[in-house]
């Protein structure tokens, strides 16, 4: 019992410190730029964070065809899967409602992963 409690607790904390992170950037409004090249700045930070997303895609070596395909997409399918069977457990009949709400919650959380930086982005225009 004091092994998972420790593993869990390790889990965590990270999440939390992130969490507290969030909490002070949702409160105090985040780095707004003041000049043109501040936002410059900005939108380099987030180039560069995409292409460190998109350069996980990107195996060593030289494997296969199908096989750099499929690492380039098995995020977006495990997405499409986790959206599709979260709202599918909605029409599964005597589901409790506890898992129903939990599907949901992950087909959201799923979204947001595929679409999200999307709509955000329309939000700020």
């Amino acid at each position: 019992m004091s092994i998972l409690l420790t593993t869990l607790l390790s889990s965590l904390i990270p999440v939390g410190i992130e969490g507290i992170k969030q909490l002070i950037v949702t409160k105090t409004g985040g780095i707004k730029p003041t000049t043109v090249a501040e936002q410059l700045q900005l939108d380099d930070q987030d180039i560069k964070r995409m292409q460190t997303v998109a350069s996980l895609d990107n195996p060593g070596g030289t494997p296969s065809q199908w096989v750099i395909d499929l690492r380039g997409s098995a995020r977006y399918i495990a997405a499409g899967v986790t959206i599709v069977g979260g709202i599918a457990l909605a029409y599964v009949p005597n589901t409790p409602e506890t898992i129903v709400l939990v599907g949901l919650e992950a087909a959201n959380i799923a979204f947001g992963f595929l679409f999200g930086q999307r709509v955000l982005a329309n939000f700020r225009k």
